[in-house]
């Protein structure tokens, strides 16, 4: 496929696979193996493999991206102007919102929000990330529940011994 329509497929197939993973946080947001295999592990996995792809795909092509681009706002503004590092950004956004709504999903269960606080929380979310949290962290603190996400956000691994490798 031409690299210059490359980009405007997949954002299709991202778009379409992100919307995926939200559709089984916004309607099965209680079932663990939607909101964290699904949704919080599959889905940005799909996605980063396709970042990944795109990463390497597009680096070297016109206009050629460079680490030190990532030192001004301009550098970044002009990296973009390459069509598939801009969709790579984009999916890392994606992605990332994804993982965040997972997460949020997974707390408001243990917490017991009721879902008709959770579901502006997502939705927004999806939209601008920052909105979302932040008013999922608005409702957390406001109920005192932030205690006890840290409960069991602070518990130890079970095999609490030694740090070690990974077993051989």
């Amino acid at each position: 496929m031409d690299p210059k329509t490359l980009p405007n497929v997949l954002y299709y197939v991202v778009m379409a696979v992100a919307l995926c993973g939200w559709g089984a946080l916004i309607l099965l947001p209680r079932r663990p193996r939607f909101n964290f295999w699904f949704a919080g592990v599959f889905v940005p996995l799909v996605l980063c493999l396709i970042y990944m792809y795109l990463l390497i795909a597009f680096w070297f092509l016109p206009p050629m991206a460079s680490f030190s681009e990532f030192l001004t706002l301009d550098g970044v503004y002009r990296m973009f102007a390459n069509r598939g590092l801009l969709l790579v950004a984009w999916i890392n956004l994606t992605a990332m919102d994804l993982v965040a709504g997972a997460w949020m999903t997974r707390k408001a269960a243990q917490v017991r929000m009721p879902y008709v606080w959770l579901l502006p929380c997502l939705v927004l979310t999806f939209v601008f990330a920052g909105f979302g949290f932040t008013l999922f962290a608005v409702i957390i603190a406001v109920r005192g529940r932030w205690t006890a996400i840290a409960n069991v956000e602070d518990v130890p691994p079970t095999d609490s011994g030694p740090v070690r490798a990974f077993p051989s």
